[in-house]
Order: C-alpha cells, then structure tokens, then sequence
C-alpha cells in the first residue's frame, strides 16, 4: 500500500526485463523484497547494487502500464510502501494501475486527462497519476482536471508532462470496490442504504 506522496525523483539506468532505476535517497534504506512505486506502478526490488535499485519487470506489467516505454535517462516517480506507523499524507494507493490516460492540455499549472472509465471520476475526488496522489478539481464527460501546485511541480515528474503523452492512472481504490459492488448488484441491505 503507498500514499502517493513521491520520495524521489529516480533515473532510469537499465531497460529489459530487468529495470534499473538510480534512486540515491530511498535506495539507502531499501532491502530486497520491498515494494517501491515507480511512476505508480508496484514492484518488488530483486536486487540493489550500490544506489541503484533492480526490479524484475513481468509482460503483463510491461503491457498493461507505461513502464514498457522507459528509457535510460527516463525520470520516475519513486514512493516506498506506507510504513504501519508513516503519516496518510495523501490517499489509498495499491500501485495497481487501471489505465493510461491521455494528457488533453496542460496550462496554468491545470492539467487535463482524458479516461476511460467516466464512474471512476468525482469532482473532489483522489486519483493517482504516475503515482501522484491528486484531488480531481472538475469533470467532464471521461475528462478531468487537476490542479497542480508548485511543490508537486518541484518534487514529480509531472511537470514535464506535454500535450498528447500517456500517464499511468489508478482510480481511487475505495471507489473501485464500491462500484464494483453496485456492478455486481450484491450490496447487502445494510451497504444498500449507506449507497443509496
């Protein structure tokens, strides 16, 4: 579980099927087996040679995220797991990314994606962009904003975004379950009338 609060930005050092990702300030107290978010995405450290931190990469993850498009050089969002007794600066992050969304605009620190899925939206609302925690400011239609400010400008990726690239998207994970509920039409009683 993560928080989308970004730790650091990392340097992608090596592609394939082994990613690479220099990471001076978290990799001096990540172990192996730890889970880091890279640009949303959760993966288990294999390896960690001097400060750079190695992950085996799986052909679902490589398909079904943004990370099959890294390049050395690339910068990465980087977040460790939430630690049991570590502050919820942001919101419930699973590192499970649902989609990639398209960059629509991004002007006077607003940027625009457009989506798939329109249930997963709500105006004041969280969601996860290269793993970013946000607050949806408007939608419409499967188009939302977000408002970004300087620090998150400072310490993500996200500033270097442009118009026409693809981000890594995680709905908020308590909404997925609850419309996967009303989907599946087996709220029990109780649920029903805290839905509805």
């Amino acid at each position: 579980m993560f928080t989308g609060i970004i730790e650091e930005i990392g340097r992608v050092a090596a592609v394939g099927q082994r990613l690479e990702i220099a990471a001076p300030k978290i990799g001096q107290d990540t172990r192996l087996g730890d889970s880091v978010a890279v640009n949303g995405t959760c993966l288990t450290v294999a390896e960690i040679k001097n400060a750079i931190l190695v992950f085996d990469t799986m052909p679902l993850t490589l398909r079904d995220t943004l990370l099959g498009g890294l390049r050395a050089g690339d910068n990465v969002n980087l977040e460790r797991a939430l630690r049991a007794d570590g502050r919820l600066g942001g919101h419930f992050v699973s590192g499970h990314v649902d989609e990639a969304g398209l960059v629509e605009s991004w002007a006077d620190n607003l940027l625009r994606v457009k989506v798939t899925e329109q249930k997963m939206l709500a105006p004041k609302g969280s969601i996860t962009l290269n793993g970013v925690s946000l607050t949806i400011q408007d939608v419409a239609g499967c188009v939302f904003t977000v408002s970004l400010v300087k620090h998150t400008l400072r310490t993500t990726t996200l500033g270097s975004l442009r118009a026409g690239d693809k981000i890594n998207v995680e709905y908020d994970l308590l909404l997925r379950y609850l419309q996967n509920l009303i989907i599946k039409g087996q709220p029990r009683a109780g649920l029903k009338r805290f839905i509805y």
